[in-house]
Protein backbone atom coordinates (compact mmCIF):
# COMPACT_ATOMS: atom_id res chain seq x y z
CA UNK A 1 0.00 0.00 0.00
CA UNK A 2 0.97 3.84 0.19
CA UNK A 3 0.20 7.49 0.89
CA UNK A 4 0.94 10.58 -0.62
CA UNK A 5 1.76 13.70 0.14
CA UNK A 6 2.27 16.45 -2.03
CA UNK A 7 1.39 20.14 -2.30
CA UNK A 8 3.28 24.24 -3.46
CA UNK A 9 3.35 24.12 0.41
CA UNK A 10 6.62 21.85 0.78
CA UNK A 11 7.83 22.43 4.51
CA UNK A 12 4.15 21.13 5.47
CA UNK A 13 4.02 18.36 3.17
CA UNK A 14 7.64 16.89 3.85
CA UNK A 15 6.56 17.48 7.40
CA UNK A 16 3.71 14.65 7.40
CA UNK A 17 5.36 12.48 5.42
CA UNK A 18 8.27 12.52 7.82
CA UNK A 19 5.48 11.73 10.72
CA UNK A 20 4.02 8.90 8.59
CA UNK A 21 7.51 7.50 8.24
CA UNK A 22 8.65 7.94 12.17
CA UNK A 23 5.05 6.07 12.83
CA UNK A 24 5.45 3.45 10.72
CA UNK A 25 8.97 2.75 12.08
CA UNK A 26 7.72 2.75 15.81
CA UNK A 27 4.93 0.53 14.91
CA UNK A 28 7.00 -2.38 12.57
CA UNK A 29 10.03 -1.88 14.62
CA UNK A 30 11.96 -4.79 12.52
CA UNK A 31 11.16 -3.30 9.44
CA UNK A 32 13.84 -1.95 7.03
CA UNK A 33 13.45 1.20 5.60
CA UNK A 34 15.04 2.05 2.44
CA UNK A 35 14.55 5.92 0.55
CA UNK A 36 14.36 6.71 -3.00
CA UNK A 37 15.41 10.21 -4.49
CA UNK A 38 15.73 10.58 -8.30
CA UNK A 39 19.83 10.42 -7.50
CA UNK A 40 19.21 6.65 -6.74
CA UNK A 41 15.77 5.42 -8.21
CA UNK A 42 15.81 2.55 -10.68
CA UNK A 43 13.22 0.88 -12.64
CA UNK A 44 14.86 -2.06 -11.01
CA UNK A 45 15.09 -1.02 -7.65
CA UNK A 46 11.59 0.20 -7.61
CA UNK A 47 10.72 -3.57 -8.51
CA UNK A 48 13.00 -4.99 -5.65
CA UNK A 49 11.07 -3.19 -3.25
CA UNK A 50 7.77 -3.76 -4.38
CA UNK A 51 8.40 -7.91 -4.58
CA UNK A 52 11.02 -7.76 -1.45
CA UNK A 53 9.97 -9.38 2.08
CA UNK A 54 12.19 -10.27 4.37
CA UNK A 55 12.50 -13.14 6.85
CA UNK A 56 12.21 -11.87 10.13
CA UNK A 57 9.94 -8.84 9.27
CA UNK A 58 6.54 -8.53 7.60
CA UNK A 59 7.35 -5.53 5.24
CA UNK A 60 10.19 -2.72 4.55
CA UNK A 61 9.06 0.91 4.70
CA UNK A 62 9.98 2.85 1.50
CA UNK A 63 10.29 6.42 1.74
CA UNK A 64 9.86 8.10 -2.02
CA UNK A 65 11.32 11.40 -2.29
CA UNK A 66 9.99 13.72 -4.75
CA UNK A 67 10.83 11.27 -7.70
CA UNK A 68 8.09 12.84 -9.68
CA UNK A 69 9.99 15.77 -10.40
CA UNK A 70 11.66 13.74 -13.41
CA UNK A 71 9.24 12.29 -15.75
CA UNK A 72 10.70 9.26 -16.43
CA UNK A 73 10.39 8.23 -12.78
CA UNK A 74 6.81 9.58 -12.78
CA UNK A 75 6.15 7.39 -15.61
CA UNK A 76 7.79 4.57 -14.14
CA UNK A 77 5.62 4.82 -11.45
CA UNK A 78 2.26 5.07 -12.90
CA UNK A 79 2.55 2.03 -14.61
CA UNK A 80 3.79 0.14 -11.38
CA UNK A 81 1.18 1.49 -8.96
CA UNK A 82 -1.02 -1.08 -8.78
CA UNK A 83 2.19 -3.51 -7.90
CA UNK A 84 2.89 -0.59 -5.05
CA UNK A 85 -0.62 -0.78 -3.84
CA UNK A 86 -0.33 -4.33 -3.64
CA UNK A 87 3.05 -5.13 -2.23
CA UNK A 88 4.06 -6.30 1.31
CA UNK A 89 5.75 -3.37 1.73
CA UNK A 90 4.87 0.22 3.11
CA UNK A 91 5.11 3.03 0.39
CA UNK A 92 5.33 6.76 1.35
CA UNK A 93 5.37 9.07 -1.72
CA UNK A 94 6.37 13.33 -1.13
CA UNK A 95 5.89 15.22 -4.17
CA UNK A 96 5.75 18.73 -5.12
CA UNK A 97 3.42 19.68 -7.69
CA UNK A 98 1.56 16.29 -9.11
CA UNK A 99 -0.16 17.20 -12.83
CA UNK A 100 -3.65 16.15 -13.04
CA UNK A 101 -3.02 12.63 -14.70
CA UNK A 102 -0.36 11.28 -11.69
CA UNK A 103 -2.94 12.71 -9.40
CA UNK A 104 -5.96 10.55 -10.52
CA UNK A 105 -3.49 7.60 -11.08
CA UNK A 106 -2.26 7.82 -7.70
CA UNK A 107 -6.06 8.30 -5.53
CA UNK A 108 -7.03 5.14 -7.57
CA UNK A 109 -4.81 3.45 -6.06
CA UNK A 110 -3.40 4.81 -2.77
CA UNK A 111 -4.84 4.72 0.74
CA UNK A 112 -4.31 8.41 1.70
CA UNK A 113 -3.41 11.57 -0.55
CA UNK A 114 -3.19 14.45 1.31
CA UNK A 115 -2.16 18.02 -0.67
CA UNK A 116 -0.71 21.18 1.46
CA UNK A 117 -1.31 24.33 -0.44
CA UNK A 118 0.34 27.75 0.56
CA UNK A 119 -2.00 29.69 1.48
CA UNK A 120 -3.01 32.75 -0.89
CA UNK A 121 -0.80 36.25 -0.17
CA UNK A 122 -0.49 39.32 -2.05
CA UNK A 123 3.93 39.20 -2.95
CA UNK A 124 5.32 42.06 -1.59
CA UNK A 125 7.22 44.43 -4.07
CA UNK A 126 10.61 42.62 -4.38
CA UNK A 127 8.40 39.28 -5.29
CA UNK A 128 6.56 40.90 -7.69
CA UNK A 129 9.66 42.38 -9.20
CA UNK A 130 11.78 39.58 -8.83
CA UNK A 131 9.10 37.70 -11.00
CA UNK A 132 9.82 39.79 -13.57
CA UNK A 133 13.14 39.49 -13.37
CA UNK A 134 13.51 43.20 -12.15
CA UNK A 135 15.21 45.20 -8.65
CA UNK A 136 13.99 48.36 -8.83
CA UNK A 137 10.65 49.80 -9.95
CA UNK A 138 10.89 51.83 -13.67
CA UNK A 139 7.71 53.64 -12.78
CA UNK A 140 8.49 54.45 -9.45
CA UNK A 141 11.54 56.63 -10.51
CA UNK A 142 9.72 57.88 -13.56
CA UNK A 143 6.88 59.35 -10.92
CA UNK A 144 8.95 60.51 -8.39
CA UNK A 145 11.55 62.36 -10.76
CA UNK A 146 8.76 63.73 -13.12
CA UNK A 147 6.93 65.01 -9.62
CA UNK A 148 10.06 66.54 -8.50
CA UNK A 149 9.95 64.47 -5.03
CA UNK A 150 13.71 64.33 -4.07
CA UNK A 151 12.95 63.01 -0.84
CA UNK A 152 11.16 59.66 -2.37
CA UNK A 153 13.60 59.99 -5.83
CA UNK A 154 16.94 59.51 -2.84
CA UNK A 155 14.80 56.68 -1.23
CA UNK A 156 14.26 54.76 -4.12
CA UNK A 157 17.96 55.51 -5.39
CA UNK A 158 19.69 54.25 -2.44
CA UNK A 159 17.55 51.01 -2.21
CA UNK A 160 18.35 50.48 -5.70
CA UNK A 161 21.90 50.86 -4.45
CA UNK A 162 21.49 48.98 -1.65
CA UNK A 163 20.43 45.96 -4.26
CA UNK A 164 23.42 46.30 -6.45
CA UNK A 165 21.88 47.88 -9.29
CA UNK A 166 24.41 50.24 -11.23
CA UNK A 167 23.99 53.70 -11.13
CA UNK A 168 24.04 53.96 -15.15
CA UNK A 169 20.92 51.67 -15.01
CA UNK A 170 18.86 54.68 -13.26
CA UNK A 171 20.34 57.33 -14.76
CA UNK A 172 19.53 55.64 -18.25
CA UNK A 173 15.54 55.70 -16.55
CA UNK A 174 15.93 58.84 -15.09
CA UNK A 175 16.66 59.97 -19.03
CA UNK A 176 14.02 58.10 -20.38
CA UNK A 177 11.58 59.96 -18.40
CA UNK A 178 13.33 63.48 -19.33
CA UNK A 179 13.36 62.80 -22.72
CA UNK A 180 9.82 62.03 -22.70
CA UNK A 181 9.41 65.61 -20.65
CA UNK A 182 11.06 66.97 -23.31
CA UNK A 183 9.03 65.15 -26.49
CA UNK A 184 5.95 66.06 -24.87
CA UNK A 185 6.56 69.77 -24.75
CA UNK A 186 7.19 70.01 -27.77
CA UNK A 187 4.78 67.99 -29.85
CA UNK A 188 1.23 68.62 -29.97
CA UNK A 189 0.09 64.95 -29.46
CA UNK A 190 1.10 61.80 -28.29
CA UNK A 191 1.36 60.38 -31.86
CA UNK A 192 3.32 63.44 -32.60
CA UNK A 193 5.56 62.80 -29.13
CA UNK A 194 5.80 59.03 -30.42
CA UNK A 195 4.55 58.21 -27.12
CA UNK A 196 2.12 56.35 -25.77
CA UNK A 197 -1.13 58.46 -25.08
CA UNK A 198 -0.78 57.44 -21.30
CA UNK A 199 3.02 58.24 -21.07
CA UNK A 200 2.34 61.30 -23.29
CA UNK A 201 -0.22 62.87 -20.73
CA UNK A 202 2.00 62.03 -17.44
CA UNK A 203 4.69 63.73 -19.06
CA UNK A 204 3.51 66.54 -20.35
CA UNK A 205 1.91 67.24 -16.72
CA UNK A 206 5.53 66.57 -15.02
CA UNK A 207 6.69 69.00 -17.76
CA UNK A 208 5.00 71.67 -16.48
CA UNK A 209 7.33 71.11 -12.81
CA UNK A 210 10.60 71.94 -14.78
CA UNK A 211 9.50 73.89 -17.80
CA UNK A 212 11.46 73.97 -20.69
CA UNK A 213 14.66 75.84 -19.94
CA UNK A 214 15.57 73.75 -16.93
CA UNK A 215 14.48 70.62 -18.80
CA UNK A 216 17.38 71.34 -21.53
CA UNK A 217 19.91 71.93 -19.13
CA UNK A 218 18.90 68.80 -16.85
CA UNK A 219 19.57 67.35 -20.31
CA UNK A 220 23.05 68.67 -20.76
CA UNK A 221 23.90 67.40 -17.09
CA UNK A 222 22.65 64.36 -18.05
CA UNK A 223 25.10 64.06 -20.91
CA UNK A 224 27.86 65.50 -19.28
CA UNK A 225 27.52 63.31 -16.28
CA UNK A 226 27.31 60.18 -18.24
CA UNK A 227 30.39 60.89 -20.31
CA UNK A 228 32.28 62.42 -17.58
CA UNK A 229 31.66 59.10 -15.88
CA UNK A 230 32.60 56.86 -18.14
CA UNK A 231 36.06 58.69 -18.95
CA UNK A 232 36.50 58.55 -15.05
CA UNK A 233 36.53 62.09 -14.27
CA UNK A 234 33.68 61.74 -11.91
CA UNK A 235 32.30 59.05 -9.34
CA UNK A 236 29.11 57.99 -11.55
CA UNK A 237 26.79 57.35 -8.06
CA UNK A 238 27.67 60.28 -6.30
CA UNK A 239 27.16 62.65 -9.47
CA UNK A 240 23.67 60.88 -9.67
CA UNK A 241 23.20 61.56 -5.94
CA UNK A 242 23.93 64.58 -6.05
CA UNK A 243 21.77 65.60 -9.24
CA UNK A 244 18.79 64.19 -6.91
CA UNK A 245 19.57 66.45 -4.34
CA UNK A 246 20.02 69.63 -6.18
CA UNK A 247 15.92 69.30 -7.30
Amino acid sequence: MYNVFYGNDKIKARSQAQKMVAAAKKKHTNAAFFKLNTDNFSENKLDELISNQGLFYSGSIVFCDNLCEEEENSNILLKKVKEIKESPNFFIFLEGKINKKELEKLEKNGEKIEEFILPLRKLTEKEELAQKGEKISFFKFTDAFGAKDKKELWTLYQDALSEGVPAEEVHGILFWQLKSMLSAVRSGDASEAGLNPYVYTKAKSYAKNFGDKKLKEISSQFFQMYHEAHRGKIDFPIALERFILSL
